[in-house]
């Protein structure tokens, strides 16, 4: 969709030039190369820049299974290193005998669906899914669980942090998603807080690709959350909490900006690529090769498929995320509006509407222009008598465009009422998370 929502924006800034609706309207191509520059800043990052970008830390919390590409993936003993701490596998063989009935035991029985010391004496062949842990004692044991622990994640973007600032360059983490039997996966959370220098990983139920969560598939409490403190000082830029389940997992950068380490999600999109120099880079190549290629509108093409690609750097600065506007005089993203942070695809509707509000607009005022016997499709001096031409055309841009302003103004007001939001949830997270905490402190090693 938002593919989609680019190049429209792209179409619509040629069809403010009369000489490329002509030659749209005579079957020449060139003016939809302004559509094709709209959509080339996420091409640029999605198809190329992502694959050359330099990942520091992979985690692959519940590595798959090689042919069903689904979690856990089957692992011998003597191939799990301590390095390979709470990762989540399964085991395969035969169980001789029950030394304890702990909660791991009642969660077996769950599993096989009969007594242990029934299985253990049918001799049949189980698989026991889990992780590795270690005691306070240093001693080594598989810790019976149907999802890796969280404390791997939060000890690994802790680590990012400090080596970022201690390095003085970003250094990117690379987090794998949980695909488990069902096309369900297991979400997990990344809580940042920076008063305690404390990185809090939450892990959650299962979900089904559209988000909807899989009841009774929460996991116990003292496996629930992993806490890793920093030695070095973090702010988290974006209000919103990092929250992986379907789908492919996203690479978070860190980088030192004076004192402290501030988190850049998805370090290599929004950069050059959706930028003022961008634009004015590719709508000249554009331009030039348009020239080179005798096109005879060549000028006009090089200015919209500027503001085709204009278009779609404003359009992403109305998000979170916001772009690096103007390199090499900026190299940061300055941080978007975050107009309807609640409502995205309501956000992204209104703006398809106005891109498809300029092109009928632009269409029905130069339709006289383009062919002088055909004209305009809408005329409303016929519904309001005594108007000028200006004045029609500016109240048919003012009724196309409406449903967008309605929804802009909204979004504005629900910005307010989004940020009051995450205040209110932060401030829950540290009641509703209190007790498993500690709770996880006393129970987990490690802590």
């Amino acid at each position: 969709m938002r593919g989609w929502t680019h190049y429209f924006s792209g179409l619509a800034m040629a069809t403010f030039f009369p000489p490329l609706l002509s030659d749209l309207a005579r079957g020449v191509m060139w003016p939809v190369l302004a559509g094709v520059a709209g959509y080339l800043p996420d091409f640029l990052d999605f198809k190329f820049k992502k694959f050359l970008w330099k990942i520091d830390y992979e985690v692959d919390p519940a590595p798959r299974d090689p042919l069903k590409k689904i979690s856990p993936r089957r692992v011998k003993i003597n191939e799990l290193p301590v390095a390979g701490r709470w990762r989540f596998y399964y085991l395969e063989g035969f169980i001789e005998r029950v030394i304890e009935e702990s909660e791991d035991y009642f969660k077996l029985r769950e599993m096989f669906g009969a007594s242990i010391r029934e299985v253990a004496s049918s001799g049949k062949r189980v698989r026991i899914p889990g992780y590795l842990d270690q005691d306070e004692q240093g001693n080594i044991y598989w810790n019976v669980a149907d999802a890796p622990h969280p404390q791997l994640i939060a000890s690994v973007i802790a680590e990012a942090i400090d080596r970022a600032y201690e390095t003085g360059r970003m250094v990117t983490v690379k987090l794998h998603n949980i695909r488990m039997p069902g096309d369900f996966y297991r979400r997990y959370m990344i809580y940042y807080k920076p008063s305690t220098r404390e990185i809090m990983v939450f892990m959650g139920p299962l979900v089904s690709t559209g988000g909807l969560p899989l009841e009774g598939t929460m996991t116990p409490e003292y496996r629930r959350v992993g806490i890793a403190k920093t030695k070095h000082p973090f702010t988290k830029v974006y209000p919103r909490p990092t929250i992986i389940d379907a789908f492919s997992g996203p690479e978070i950068g860190f980088e030192r900006v004076g004192d402290t380490v501030e988190e850049v999600f998805i370090p290599w999109h929004r950069g050059f690529s959706h930028s003022i120099t961008g634009a004015i880079v590719i709508g000249g190549l554009i331009g030039l090769i348009s020239l080179l290629a005798g096109y005879a509108n060549w000028m006009y093409l090089a200015i919209a498929s500027i503001l085709g690609f204009l278009m779609h750097v404003i359009e992403d600065q109305l998000g979170l995320m916001g772009s690096v506007l103007l390199p090499p005089l900026t190299k940061r993203r300055i941080r978007g509006l975050m107009l309807g942070a609640n409502k995205p695809g309501l956000m992204n509707f209104a703006t398809n509407w106005l891109m498809i509000a300029l092109m009928t607009w632009n269409l029905n005022r130069y339709m006289p222009l383009i062919n002088p016997t055909l004209p305009k499709i809408i005329k409303l001096s016929t519904l309001v008598p005594g108007i000028t031409p200006d004045m029609e055309d500016a109240l048919l841009l003012l009724l196309l465009a409406l449903p967008t302003i309605i929804v802009y103004i909204w979004g504005i007001f629900d910005r307010k009422k989004y940020l009051e939001r995450i205040k209110e949830v932060e401030f829950l997270k540290k009641e509703e998370y209190k007790e498993a905490l500690e709770e996880a402190r006393e129970e987990v090693g490690g802590f």
